[in-house]
């Protein structure tokens, strides 16, 4: 599959705000199962996502089965926005 647009912004943001050393994360990536993403930093993806693609994400979607890769975050996200501009 082609990365969106949404998808590789995303994994640029993620790569440098929480690996900062060069390495670089894909769509299907496991962000929790490798340690990339803890609970605290997915506020601060929710954040980007919010002030990147103006998509506000419920705190009851919040759940750590949505951000297990980029991939599961932009299924969120489509299902919340589906006529939004990120593809």
């Amino acid at each position: 599959m082609v990365d969106s647009f949404f998808s590789q912004r995303l994994c640029a943001f993620i790569a440098e705000a929480f690996l900062g050393d060069g390495s670089r994360v894909q769509r299907d990536t496991r962000l929790l199962e490798l340690n990339i993403l803890d609970s605290a930093a997915l506020f601060d993806v929710v954040d980007f996502v919010r002030q990147e693609f103006g998509v506000q994400i419920p705190i009851g979607d919040i759940h750590p089965q949505h951000f297990a890769s980029v991939a599961q975050l932009e299924a969120l996200v489509m299902r919340l926005n589906p006529l939004e501009k990120i593809a």
